[in-house]
């Protein structure tokens, strides 16, 4: 069973209105008449497309931001995922968990809250895959929709089980990376909030993990030192192969790997050569002219195995879906069973078959199974 550590199934739903269930070229046919500024791109991914892949669980988000500056009036695509307040936000990403409880209800997903359903629900794929549905498990991709501290109990028991305390930019609980917009003030450096402080203690007494994916650099040291719990990365690539600060340090990567985590390698070209991006949509709306291979996603997986020390802390966390299309994907990477491609090139590396079959699932599935709560199967 293949396992994908980062998608934004419903994110695509809600805001770009995308059925799940569908085969990518379907998708494809019914946005042929591309709308200016939606920022969709060239569909990749789908519940569909998974199981046509093989992947029998990912991890997938529930997506939006608090930013109590932007304009209420502003003109703005659909998913952008900005809310004037932490009310509005919780809104969206209530609505984003009924989306999936909607799906678990038409039998096309299973949501797993527990390490032993991820065991039964591996098990259940590896018999029949054909009659499984693909397991998901639930992630913040921003903590600004728990509106207190206190109220990440009420989402953990609706099924969230990880969560990243921001996105881009500031966020009420740390400091995220910069955003793509060069002119916001609000893109600084900065520290865990003392509600994030809050909210670290909230998650350790949940025994939730933690994903350092979109924290500025002082925000990851605040958590490393302050937080206790489980940690890991879903979708960053490595900041000495693409110098941006998105990408993780050497550093982190190693105080991950020595803490028992996995990082997930993303897929977007910009985060796998810095000098192959020219930003998320293409002026002309053509595909980008670039040099980016699959190989090169390669050179990303070894670097970390080569800082961690062995290649028992990486594995794909793709974010096919989040917010970029085929074109921003690296030569030979159409749809999502594409990145099946990876097996040879690892194994042209020196990886072993049981290194490949680690890459492309043990790693997440050992990892999920040590860290979410024992529960039923």
């Amino acid at each position: 069973m293949h396992f994908d550590g980062h998608l934004d199934i419903a994110m695509n739903a809600l805001g770009y209105e995308r059925d799940p269930s569908l085969a990518v070229d379907v998708i494809r046919a019914r946005e042929a008449d591309p709308r200016p500024g939606d920022g969709r791109n060239t569909c990749t991914t789908s519940l569909h497309e998974l199981r046509a892949a093989g992947f029998g669980v990912c991890v997938t988000t529930l997506l939006a931001r608090a930013k109590p500056w932007v304009a209420p009036g502003r003109t703005t695509r659909r998913a952008m995922g900005d809310w004037p307040t932490q009310d509005m936000a919780h809104a969206q990403a209530a609505g984003q968990l009924a989306f999936y409880h909607r799906l678990e209800a038409r039998g096309q997903v299973r949501i797993l809250t527990s390490a032993a359903a991820l065991g039964t629900h591996a098990m259940a794929w590896d018999a029949d895959p054909a009659g499984t549905p693909v397991g998901l498990i639930l992630t913040f991709e921003c903590a600004d929709p728990v509106v207190e501290p206190d109220q990440l109990e009420w989402w953990h028991r609706r099924g969230v089980r990880t969560l990243m305390l921001t996105h881009f930019g500031q966020g009420h609980y740390a400091a995220g990376n910069p955003s793509d917009d060069s002119a916001n003030v609000h893109d600084v450096d900065g520290p865990v909030t003392p509600r994030g402080r809050a909210l670290l203690a909230e998650m350790q007494r949940l025994n939730m993990p933690l994903d350092l994916t979109h924290l500025s650099d002082t925000s990851v040291r605040d958590v490393l030192q302050h937080f206790g719990g489980p940690v890991y990365s879903s979708h960053s690539n490595c900041r000495a192969l693409a110098p941006r600060q998105r990408q993780l340090t050497d550093a982190v990567i190693r105080a991950i790997a020595k803490r028992g985590g996995v990082l997930g390698v993303v897929t977007y070209f910009g985060f796998i050569q810095r000098g192959a991006s020219t930003g998320h949509y293409p002026p002309d709306g053509g595909p980008p002219t670039h040099g980016v291979t699959l190989d090169h996603l390669v050179d990303h997986i070894d670097h970390i195995c080569q800082i961690a020390g062995n290649r028992r802390h990486v594995a794909l966390g793709s974010d096919l879906d989040g917010g970029y299309g085929a074109e921003e994907c690296p030569h030979g990477l159409d749809r999502h069973r594409d990145i099946l491609k990876l097996g040879e090139l690892l194994s042209a590396r020196g990886f072993s078959d049981d290194d490949v079959a680690a890459f492309f699932g043990g790693n997440w599935l050992r990892f999920f199974q040590a860290t979410l709560p024992c529960g039923e199967a």
